[in-house]
């Protein structure tokens, strides 16, 4: 059975807005949430590792939920398969440069992130399980999107 995948949902309060942040996809193509599969060795607990790559892709610190607020579908083989993605809310608390570079984090509003997540090849599908998560957020964090 393959490792869980986990998605860290980095959101801040800046000026009293909730702003998400955003990693590129490996490849560059599109945006999307930190993400990986739980480790086996040592043995991570899931909420663990969505925090282990928020720093890995984001290079983001911060107190994270214990448990997910929700999940969501995430494509992989070019689409052909679905992971189901279990989502964890993170307050980021610290930044540094991260671990991976390439994946260019960046901080979005949430109609922003929105319109981030419709660029590059990304399927409709896709499309609306991410935008369904910032509403989702939102909704847990008292705010709703335009």
């Amino acid at each position: 059975m393959p490792a869980p995948v986990v998605a860290a949902i980095c959101y801040r309060r800046r000026n009293g807005k909730i702003e998400f942040l955003l990693v590129r996809a490996k490849g560059g193509d599109y945006w999307t949430f930190p993400k990986g599969h739980v480790e086996k060795e040592p043995s991570e607990l899931p909420w663990q590792a969505a925090q282990r790559e928020a720093g890995e892709e984001a290079g983001v610190s911060g107190a994270i939920e214990t448990e997910p607020f929700t999940s969501y579908a995430y494509g992989k083989n070019n689409g052909r398969e679905d992971d189901d993605v279990a989502a964890y809310l993170m307050s980021v608390e610290s930044e540094r440069k991260p671990d991976e570079p390439e994946r260019e984090p960046q901080w979005f509003s949430p109609e922003s992130a929105i319109e981030k997540f419709a660029e590059g090849r990304r399927e409709e599908k896709y499309l609306r399980e991410h935008e369904r998560v910032i509403r989702e957020a939102l909704a847990r964090l008292g705010r709703q999107v335009a």
